[in-house]
């Protein structure tokens, strides 16, 4: 029993197979008006059953080989839904409705009316490159994660195809990338399609062909409901995105090209100022370099894509990846040149504090001299430095920077008596007093006062001095620095102004026996 049903499903399978291959596919039930209403109401009962369909696409003016339904906008008729295809002439709204609903519902598709002059010119810029974009956009629109394939197929009637299969498969995939750049899908046109371009001589081989390709599709619910279903997405979906001429996608995919042109230009340049700055050096003539990076990328990427200026929708698209691209230029340069302030700063730094620790024992109005000289010599070198780091178009200058040290500096030159590596070479040089043959009975007492000061009155750091007195064993030590109201002073004493004037006395004892 079971035997004899699967040889019964089996017979009607083949005779539906058979029946679109004795003859091409005649005048049907109309679905559609010029207006782009739908009418399922036309379809009978008989008709309206679960089943594989086909998607006929004539060309509108071009006499099929498969079908006389040519005047309809959609009609159906036994399993082929027939829709007319696009014009160069159109501007989308319902001209791409029935071919995207058709589109979505169709197992497979039968692109009508492209002939051998077509291929040898290319698809791109003709009518069927119109259409395949309608129906790309319908097919990437509905995308809900999991690819289902479907079949194209572009008959040519010839005895061979007058150019290489591989190019016209490589044609009607850059279509589908045009098609693509607007859209949120990751599948890729092998994902979703299986493009076959057939040479043929009779209808009804492509017409068996194409059936046999979409009963492979699982069909759910009824053709009305499929149809309604498809006719509602169909109809939310952009119309920008289905009408695209060939000259929109093509201009969609020559600012996406141009733009991932430039970005990895960008992307290169950066990379290799980063790694020098992670080794703590500097890039020679970063702020010269980074003016002409920001002017050479912009305005190639301008030059290059000003062809979609006018173009609607375009327009749009080439402003947001001009946007993007000036982002990751702009991030990029500033972290450049912040990752530099921060290395010069540790390399002035510390080449200051070697340079007092030459002059650590000496006498005090001499180091004192000594410290102002090198903290005079730092600020400048600093500075200089950073002038070669500017970036005035982006508002990266040295002025706030140069500020910021000069505190840095001053507070260094304070705090350097009182650092480990000053202390280490001051105890160094006692123990080679102290190591000394000494007379037997001879013994020293030694106290001395060391009175250091600070006066800081207000101002923004504009004026900073020091001054000396040794007297015997006693040193006296003045400093001025007006930075009272510099809000990275006041940071430094937890939001408050420092006091005016802040004196350190030190009793200094040395005794040898």
């Amino acid at each position: 029993m079971m035997m004899e049903r699967r040889w019964y499903q089996h017979v009607l399978l083949l005779s539906a197979v058979l029946m679109a291959t004795i003859s091409t596919v005649a005048a049907g039930s109309a679905l559609m008006d010029a207006s782009g209403n739908l009418r399922v109401t036309s379809l009978s009962d008989a008709t309206d059953s679960d089943g594989a369909v086909v998607a006929l696409i004539t060309s509108p003016g071009t006499p099929s080989a498969f079908t006389t339904a040519t005047d309809d906008v959609l009609s159906y008729e036994s399993g082929t839904l027939i829709c007319q295809g696009a014009t160069l002439a159109e501007s989308g709204g319902s001209s791409t409705t029935p071919l995207a609903t058709s589109s979505l519902v169709a197992g497979s598709i039968v692109l009508d009316g492209v002939s051998a002059g077509d291929l040898e010119a290319g698809l791109r810029d003709s009518r069927h490159g119109r259409t395949l974009l309608a129906i790309f956009s319908a097919k990437l629109a509905d995308d809900e994660g999991e690819a289902t394939k479907q079949t194209i197929v572009l008959p040519v009637k010839a005895e061979e195809l007058p150019v290489a299969e591989a190019k016209i498969a490589s044609e009607v995939a850059s279509l589908f990338s045009a098609a693509a750049q607007g859209s949120s899908s990751s599948h890729s046109f092998g994902a979703l399609y299986e493009l076959k371009v057939v040479a043929y001589s009779d209808p009804s081989e492509i017409l068996s062909l194409a059936t046999e390709a979409a009963s492979a599709k699982e069909s759910k619910g009824s053709l009305s409901a499929a149809l309604t279903t498809a006719y509602n997405k169909a109809k939310t979906l952009s119309e920008v995105g289905l009408g695209a001429t060939p000259l929109v996608a093509e201009s969609l995919v020559n600012v996406g090209n141009v733009h991932s042109k430039q970005s990895r230009t960008v992307r290169a340049t950066i990379a290799s100022w980063k790694a020098r700055v992670a080794r703590g050096l500097l890039v020679d003539g970063f702020g010269k370099e980074a003016e002409s990076l920001l002017e050479r990328v912009l305005k190639t990427y301008d030059s290059e894509t000003i062809a979609a200026a006018g173009i609607p929708f375009v327009a749009s698209y080439r402003r947001e990846m001009r946007s993007k691209l000036q982002t990751l230029l702009e991030l990029g340069v500033q972290e450049a040149f912040e990752g530099q302030i921060e290395n010069l700063e540790k390399t002035t730094l510390k080449r200051m504090n070697a340079q007092m620790l030459k002059t650590v024992n000496e006498p005090a109005e001499t180091v004192m001299d000594a410290n102002a000289a090198t903290l005079r010599n730092a600020a400048f070198a600093f500075e200089a430095a950073a002038d070669d780091l500017e970036v005035p178009s982006l508002g990266l200058t040295k002025t706030k920077v140069v500020r910021d040290m000069s505190g840095k500096l001053n507070d260094a030159v304070m705090s350097f008596p009182d650092s480990p590596a000053a202390k280490i070479k001051r105890t160094a040089s006692v123990k080679k007093v102290v190591n000394k043959e000494k007379k037997p009975g001879q013994g020293i007492v030694d106290l001395g006062l060391d009175l250091v000061a600070v006066l800081r009155p207000d101002g923004f750091g504009s004026l900073q001095g020091f001054a000396g007195y040794n007297l015997g064993g006693n040193s006296i030590t003045f400093g001025v620095h007006n930075d009272a109201d510099d809000p990275q002073t006041i940071s430094q004493f937890g939001g408050v102004r420092p006091p005016l004037l802040r004196v350190q006395p030190k009793i200094r004892m040395d005794v040898e026996l």
